[in-house]
């Protein structure tokens, strides 16, 4: 299902359910339950501590839907609540250290509507080179990515899902992606033949990163 909803229709879908329309409390849990989970076990590797905090997560939405604040983003609102919820139960559980960052193990998998870092009439091989070198990226590197470059975050929200400052998403951002355009054109060069498929490497990698 499409969730890449205009801002408009976000304000709309969130208002409705504000004012108690079941419906779109349904659709509200089709378009992003899945897409949470996913987010959030890439956060704390445990399914069923994800799981029971997205249960929570969504039935607390429902049962205090009248004093939700206003939003023209759903899945910035909802990473932000779920991520909070995650670490305060994994604090209290003293599942992890307070000094281990959470999102460690966590893997890019271009789902179906997620092709923003990779366009889809690139070659399988020119997409696993990338998310390749991707995956080599230092853990909170990656998590920034995920948020602004797949799930379409502003540095902002990022910066507020991850209670950080916005200095800092600056920074990480930028020193992924220069590490990611050094590695990426490495592969590219080691791999010979792909450098004319693509007409150079700085077009290519500009376009992946939407500068």
């Amino acid at each position: 299902m499409n969730d890449r909803l205009p801002p408009s229709e976000h304000i709309h879908l969130w208002n409705c359910f504000r004012n108690g329309d079941q419906s779109s409390f349904a659709k509200i849990y089709d378009l992003f339950a899945a897409d949470l989970y996913r987010y959030g076990y890439n956060l704390v590797r445990n399914r069923q501590v994800v799981e029971d905090c997205l249960h929570e997560l969504f039935l607390h939405l429902h049962e205090s839907r009248a004093r939700l604040g206003a939003t023209d983003n759903i899945r910035f609102y909802l990473y932000r609540a779920l991520r909070r919820r995650l670490l305060d139960t994994v604090g209290r559980l003293n599942k992890l250290d307070s000094d281990e960052y959470l999102f460690d193990d966590a893997v890019f998998q271009i789902q179906p509507y997620e092709q923003t870092l990779v366009e889809e009439q690139l070659v399988e091989q020119q997409k696993l080179l990338v998310i390749a070198q991707l995956n080599k990226l230092p853990k909170r590197q990656k998590e920034i990515l995920y948020l602004v470059y797949m799930k379409g975050l502003s540095y902002q929200q990022a910066a507020e899902v991850m209670d950080i400052t916005m200095k800092s998403v600056y920074n990480t951002i930028n020193v992924a992606l220069t590490t990611l355009r050094t590695q990426v054109q490495a592969s590219f060069k080691r791999g010979g033949a792909l450098w004319s498929l693509i007409g150079g490497i700085s077009v290519y990698v500009s376009k992946i990163l939407f500068e």
